[in-house]
């Protein structure tokens, strides 16, 4: 396990699993690499960009003391063309499920916009910040316009988001966090050559059973806790799934990604491009250059195989 301390900005749009995906990396652990979290930056995407800044803001101050200590930056209120698309009935209109919620100390959200603070936080600390996107990816498209040098400021980026495959989750064949803003995914493709993208098929990829899952949220910090009650009230409200055979987290992965590079066992780097085209098959698409015949933006490191024994250990609260 690497021992550097990571400094992440974490792009989100809480959302169920993106709160296990805060949780790991604003939790301590011995088994987890410890990080430092600089900022969060909200983006809508699961539910709408005022559900999910209160969203962040809440959680965090459910999370802990320390947790409640990081800014929160509200960010893009839909994508950069097109119309917005959501998630509620997979999150809640609320986006945690419409769980009732305890009285927590919220933290205030910042007046800085979330693209001008990744990118402050960038030339503030160039080659210092691991950037992790959880949504669409608005927010880094916009920062990526104000500040072009932007990928040479940044250490590395993490993107869940995409369907190198075909198998979509929004549509037929478009991931929910690429279809949601192809443009601005196709923009931050082009020009991060230090991208690491975990798809929705690495995520189905790596499913765990009820036992795996459960065992996520048995710790004792304010974090589990939280997670638990939100885990308990999707079984409560959402009997299915309490019966599934298998679970996944695709931001978890993602975040663990971040945490410990060394869980990738397996990738593959390809350009990457994504369709746009409203109202047709190819909107949200991920096409990748498998035979390396383009050369008009850098290759992506694409997440094919992660170490499943450690992946138990990394998303343990």
């Amino acid at each position: 396990m690497e021992s550097a301390l990571r400094t992440l900005i974490i792009d989100t749009d809480p959302g169920l699993d993106d709160a296990h995906a805060l949780a790991m990396a604003l939790t301590p652990s011995p088994k987890r690499p410890a990080a430092r979290v600089d900022a969060i930056c909200t983006v809508a995407g699961n539910v709408g960009i005022d559900a999910v800044t209160a969203n962040a803001r809440w959680l965090l101050g459910a999370f802990g003391e320390e947790a409640a200590r990081v800014p929160v930056h509200r960010g893009a209120a839909g994508p950069l063309a097109g119309a917005w698309v959501g998630a509620a009935d997979i999150h809640g209109a609320d986006g945690l499920g419409e769980m009732t919620r305890w009285p927590v100390t919220e933290v205030t959200e910042h007046a800085l916009p979330a693209a001008l603070a990744l990118v402050e936080a960038a030339r503030r600390d160039p080659g210092g910040i691991t950037l992790v996107a959880l949504g669409p990816l608005t927010n880094i498209a916009l920062a990526l316009r104000l500040e072009p040098k932007l990928p040479d400021l940044l250490a590395r980026v993490v993107v869940m988001g995409g369907a190198v495959y075909g198998r979509g989750n929004l549509t037929l064949n478009a991931e929910f966090n690429f279809g949601a803003d192809p443009a601005a995914a196709d923009l931050v493709l082009a020009h991060f050559p230090d991208l690491t993208l975990l798809t929705w098929e690495a995520t189905l990829d790596h499913a765990f059973t009820r036992e795996d899952f459960d065992s996520f949220f048995t710790g004792d910090s304010p974090a589990a806790t939280s997670l638990r009650h939100l885990v308990d009230n999707r079984y409560l409200t959402d009997p299915g799934y309490g019966k599934r055979s298998a679970y996944w987290r695709a931001d978890p992965l993602a975040m663990a990604v971040a945490l410990d590079p060394s869980v990738v066992t397996r990738a593959a780097r390809h350009r990457v491009y994504v369709g746009y085209g409203p109202g047709s098959a190819a909107h949200g698409v991920t096409a990748v250059d498998w035979r390396d015949l383009c050369s008009d933006r850098p290759p992506v490191t694409i997440v094919q195989e992660l170490d499943h024994p450690r992946l138990l250990d990394l998303l343990r609260i």
